[in-house]
């Protein structure tokens, strides 16, 4: 049975997991006043998750040296919601 590798604990991997931190308390304020003040805030929403997905791609392939293909599909989906938070801030949705 194959051990699997830890990463070494650096400054990039605590960066990456703070950030995924400030990243999901933003994701809950702003849900908590797009339900409270104005619906428009869902927009800041997606645009925070999508970057929330993007930083658990990297820190489940480099820090917690996890499967490969969890990354890509949160690297995926991601893209695909920034792209819509995008779309959807500058009034295209």
């Amino acid at each position: 049975m194959e051990k699997k590798k830890i990463s070494k604990i650096n400054e990039f991997n605590i960066l990456g997991v703070t950030i995924q931190v400030i990243l999901t308390i933003l994701v809950l304020v702003f849900v908590l006043l797009a339900l409270i003040v104005n619906s428009k805030f869902f927009s800041y929403v997606y645009l925070f998750m999508g970057l929330d997905l993007l930083i658990m791609a990297y820190n489940n392939k480099r820090v917690f040296n996890k499967d490969k293909k969890m990354s890509m599909l949160y690297l995926e989906f991601g893209i695909v919601i920034i792209v819509y938070a995008i779309l959807k801030l500058i009034g295209v949705i």
